[in-house]
């Protein structure tokens, strides 16, 4: 992790404007193409959750913007980010499992499972960001919300303004001709990122969706 000295940071205006307003949040939705990743899981019998969860975090992984987050007066950006991802239990409430990310496939798919199979079993939100009194415990995460039951359009959450976790959400996959595409949502912190970061990061995805799908064929 490091510290991002303002006087070095290209951003330092665009910080002042936005962490000032109330809201400084964007909302984003796009149809993401994961079709050769969708026939390849399905071909091996990965875990749909492990398999999507994988692909965004390496990408978000390629980005400093969505690895920086906002401490105070203060930005840091860490080398790594983990997701925290949502788990459905028996009594429909959800919990959370923080996983951890390995840019190799079969290591993380492997303790992911695991990490979320325990998490089922016990739903609980101890793995929550913030602590009991509000405090923030840990800020490298991506924050994940898996929704296989409906695909949407447009989505939105609620957040305090220095909230800078980026907020993803994964709906259920549609197809499209020959095509599947992935509903997907992203929510991030303005001072730290634009719309130019975010397209990026939806490249990223792709490319990195295709480059698992092709790496076992």
């Amino acid at each position: 992790m490091r510290v991002i000295a303002p006087e070095d940071w290209p951003r330092r205006e665009h910080f002042r404007l936005y962490s000032g307003l109330a809201f400084p949040h964007v909302n984003i939705c796009v149809q993401l193409d994961i079709t050769e990743l969708w026939v390849h899981r399905a071909r091996v019998d990965a875990s749909p959750t492990v398999t999507l969860v994988y692909v965004v975090t390496k990408a978000a992984n390629r980005l400093p913007e969505l690895r920086q987050r906002i401490r105070d007066e203060q930005v840091v950006e860490h080398d790594v980010v983990h997701p925290s991802v949502t788990v459905l239990g028996d009594s429909d409430l959800f919990g959370l499992a923080t996983l951890t990310y390995d840019p190799c496939f079969a290591t993380f798919a492997s303790t992911a499972a695991e990490d979320l199979a325990a998490a089922r079993e016990v739903i609980s939100l101890s793995d929550f960001p913030k602590g009991q009194d509000g405090e923030l415990v840990r800020d490298d995460l991506l924050s994940i919300t898996i929704l296989p039951w409906m695909a949407f359009t447009s989505f939105a959450i609620t957040r305090t303004a220095m909230e800078c976790i980026p907020v993803l959400a994964l709906g259920k996959v549609q197809t499209s001709g020959e095509r599947y595409l992935l509903p997907f949502f992203i929510n991030f912190h303005h001072a730290l990122a634009d719309g130019l970061h975010v397209a990026r990061f939806v490249k990223y995805i792709e490319e990195e969706a295709r480059e698992l799908a092709g790496r076992d064929a």
